[in-house]
């Protein structure tokens, strides 16, 4: 029962939100977070009407509907990528088209992947889940090490967003760790903790993004670009040694 009137909770803050965005007209400014809180409300919608009248239904559709969000939850890291590095076009643009990439990847996968194995077993499902979230961890700690390292300023929007996000993911990663291994012992605390998990994100994007605040403007030269052109150059320099000393090893 608490599970459920957590979740009618979140319904609440998800409808806020999205109330919040269109009154404050945030949404045209950050609208793949807010794609992503639509399919966030219409999946939470559907869990909560499909408890009520046809419970049978819930386990039917919760993954499908799950796997749906974990798809959208991507536009979020876009947005993120997009807002803070907006002052550095090259970096931004490698950064967008890398995200693009991961996001068309997952994105190929999820519509493939019912008609390679339309059976998967729940198991499975846990460790995809576990490895999708493993990839947005990923990219939100490669994102928090160049903001620290080259002292990149954020408003109150990215650091809510960013905040709020991460918090999910960490507490998604370490219930999916666990319930791997506990098994169906660890469903009723899975159920409790995974709702309430995000509803505290919700709460955290209600205050950040309650009004349009922009990242501050850069106050000094971040040569952001330039240490990533001469990472590619060495990565090739590297790349090309290797493939000599190969080269030379086959010929002897």
């Amino acid at each position: 029962m608490s599970r459920w009137l957590i979740m009618g909770f979140g319904l609440l803050l998800e409808f806020s939100l999205w109330g919040r965005g269109l009154q404050a007209r945030l949404i045209k400014r950050h609208y793949f977070f807010y794609i992503y809180i639509a399919s966030v409300i219409f999946f939470t919608a559907v869990m909560l009407l499909a408890n009520w009248t046809a419970p049978s239904l819930y386990d039917r559709w919760y993954w499908p509907l799950q796997l749906a969000t974990l798809v959208t939850g991507y536009g979020i890291l876009l947005e993120i990528l997009n807002h803070v590095l907006a002052p550095y076009p090259g970096a931004e643009r490698f950064a967008r088209f890398s995200g693009l990439g991961a996001f068309g990847a997952i994105l190929t996968f999820a519509l493939l992947a019912p008609l390679v194995a339309p059976h998967w077993s729940r198991g499975t499902i846990i460790e995809f889940e576990r490895d999708l979230r493993s990839v947005q961890a990923v990219f939100i700690c490669g994102l928090l090490a160049v903001i620290f390292y080259y002292g990149i300023g954020m408003g109150r929007n990215m650091k809510g967003m960013i905040m709020g996000y991460g918090l999910y993911i960490l507490t998604s990663l370490v219930s999916l760790a666990v319930r791997s291994y506990a098994g169906t012992r660890f469903d009723q605390v899975w159920d409790v903790v995974q709702p309430l998990s995000f509803d505290i994100s919700l709460v955290i994007w209600l205050v950040a993004l309650w009004s349009y605040c922009p990242n501050p403007t850069p106050d000094h030269m971040i040569h952001l670009e330039e240490d990533y052109g001469a990472l590619v150059a060495r990565t090739k320099g590297v790349m090309g040694a290797i493939r000599a000393y190969i080269g030379k090893a086959a010929r002897a």
